[in-house]
């Protein structure tokens, strides 16, 4: 994406990849957040090809019918050797004007477009390159492959994930992560797992505004989650995969002798609806088990050089923190390595909002997916987390949507620069008093991790934060401010921002509720 942009703005830019595409990949769910942040990007650097990827119609029409929709974040909570209770659902659903936006990324087919993009934009690709030195001085970047293959650049961007050949080099890994969660995977890709719907008894009962289906659904329980993302579940789809992943919290569950296959299995055997839901389905592909994901790094920026997102720290697959922390990133990188390059100066001081938020998105998500992992230990405290964490969430949204809109409106591009640095991650939210209600919410929730407070004494402490929190919103529309209100009923599941809710909202209130 970033070899897209620069090369469409004249860089000569060179992409080295050890593996080739078509490949694998996870990191499949998008979020308004990441949608938005592409069609931002698409606006203010000119690229109509990141526009293809914001919507999934867009994707139909331009790339592949191999990627699902999602209409909703879906959330299901299970109890050891019992059904599924439907009053311990939840689903999130999708702005009206967003709606269209969000899908499940068939990786392995977006990837290789992106590729071709930049190929076609001017970028020069070598697949199947291994970098085994690199150095970095006044006189640039000098790299040399396996074979004796050597290039010069002048500036370095590494986005190859944990085995950062910069880090190494460098030294820049944290030992041990300052990152609080501790969580591990196992994945693959399926065929034949049956639509949620059809393992519900009865289906009325679990009755929300979307389909299950049509959902990135999550099914969480005490100590893990399981995540389904289909990439079928939308007519006319070509692809029959659905992507299936088992997270657990190493604090509960610590590495297991079984093979990754095994204990998935043993894990689906415990929860009647998810192992009803799992009984006809086959991995196409080999299974991963990874051990733990955290790892961050004291640096992610240096002289000539950035590790970006994955490269310089990873939390968990939840909230899908990894794909909106890599747009935001390469956002932000984009002009002050336009402009660097243009004046041959590289001095770090040009890139330290690019390192400060970096460095703070990381931390902000590692502590959401720490928070969502004590949570789990109890529905009523899970139902408190996931209200606090999406009234940030839709703010943050908000904020790119109301500069967007604007942008459209005015055509003055002053506007998309202010997204540069990590203060907009709450502008419509009164910061300073948004981030001390969170940090109170936060503190209940570490009182349960150290044992400290009971996870239901918790929960009644959170919602009562909430119900008294001042959430200061300013210029966003009656659908979301609908919803807010929504999110502060705990007893209501369907938080879904629809004509339906807030027409309900409209109903039960006949004044604007304070936020």
């Amino acid at each position: 994406m970033l070899g897209v942009i620069l090369a469409r703005h004249g860089v000569r830019v060179l992409l080295i990849d050890s593996a080739s595409h078509p490949r694998f990949a996870i990191g499949e769910s998008t979020t308004p957040h990441f949608s938005l942040m592409l069609e931002f990007m698409a606006e203010r650097f000119a690229v109509p090809e990141l526009m293809s990827l914001a919507s999934m119609s867009r994707i139909r029409q331009n790339i592949t019918s191999s990627c699902g929709v999602k209409r909703a974040a879906g959330f299901t909570y299970h109890h050891e050797g019992k059904e599924q209770d439907p009053r311990e659902i939840h689903q999130i659903g999708i702005s009206e004007h967003l709606r269209a936006s969000e899908k499940h990324l068939f990786r392995q087919d977006i990837d290789t477009y992106l590729l071709y993009a930049a190929i076609r934009n001017g970028a020069v690709v070598r697949q199947q390159t291994q970098i085994t030195e690199l150095t970095i001085d006044e006189q640039g970047v000098r790299l040399e492959a396996e074979g004796g293959d050597k290039f010069n650049a002048r500036y370095l961007v590494d986005a190859s994930g944990y085995r950062s050949l910069l880090a190494d080099k460098f030294k820049l890994r944290e030992t041990p992560t300052r990152l609080k969660t501790r969580s591990r995977a196992i994945f693959t890709h399926m065929i034949d797992v049956k639509p949620y719907d059809e393992c519900l008894r009865p289906l009325e009962d679990y009755k929300m505004s979307d389909s299950w289906f049509e959902t990135t659904l999550s099914h969480l329980f005490d100590g893990g989650w399981i995540w389904i993302i289909p990439f079928n579940n939308v007519p006319g789809a070509t692809n029959p995969l659905c992507s299936v992943g088992l997270n657990l919290d190493l604090r509960r569950f610590p590495e297991s002798d079984l093979s990754p296959e095994q204990e998935f299995w043993q894990f689906v055997s415990r929860f009647p609806t998810i192992a009803r839901q799992l009984e006809n389905a086959k991995p196409v592909r080999n299974w991963v088990g990874t051990r733990r994901l955290q790892y961050s790094s004291k640096a992610s920026l240096g002289y000539r050089f950035c590790l970006m997102a994955h490269a310089a720290g990873f939390a968990d697959a939840q909230f899908a923190g990894g794909l909106t922390i890599t747009v935001d990133i390469i956002n932000a990188l984009v002009n002050p390595l336009l402009k660097a390059l243009a004046d041959d100066d590289f001095a770090l001081e040009r890139f330290e909002n690019v390192e400060r938020l970096q460095q703070e998105l990381l931390d902000n998500h590692d502590q959401a997916c720490n928070c969502f992992y004590v949570s789990l230990s109890d529905f009523d405290l899970w139902n408190a987390w996931l209200r606090v964490f999406v009234a940030g969430a839709v703010s943050v949204e908000g904020s790119v949507f109301q500069v967007l809109d604007k942008y459209r409106r005015t055509g003055d591009s002053s506007l998309l620069v202010e997204f540069d640095g990590p203060e907009h991650r709450y502008k419509l939210l009164d910061n300073s008093g948004y981030k001390t209600f969170l940090g109170a919410v936060i503190s209940e929730i570490e009182a349960v991790e150290e044992g400290r407070i009971a996870p239901a004494e918790a929960a009644s402490r959170i919602l009562t934060l909430l119900d008294k929190a001042d959430l200061t919103l300013s210029g966003i529309g009656k659908f979301e401010q609908s919803f807010l209100w929504l999110i502060k009923n705990p007893s209501i599941r369907d938080l879904s921002v629809n004509l339906n809710t807030y027409r309900y909202w409209q109903r039960q209130t006949a004044a604007q509720p304070r936020l």
